[in-house]
């Protein structure tokens, strides 16, 4: 294999792991996000059919 064949080669696979590990590092985000937005909102939040939010407070 040529030099040019390598460096492709280890370019995808680095690319590749990099997707992985944002894709972990994103879906934790969005957790905590979710987790933060409820703790402030008691839960309150909501979307209803028509896609609009919705609050409906105690």
């Amino acid at each position: 294999m040529s030099k040019i064949g390598v460096a492709l080669a280890l370019c995808v696979l680095l690319l590749g792991a990099v997707l992985i590990v944002g894709d972990g590092v994103a879906t934790v985000a969005v957790d905590r996000g979710g987790d933060i937005g409820t703790a402030l909102t008691n839960g309150s939040l909501g979307v209803d059919s028509s896609g609009a939010v919705r609050s409906t407070t105690p």
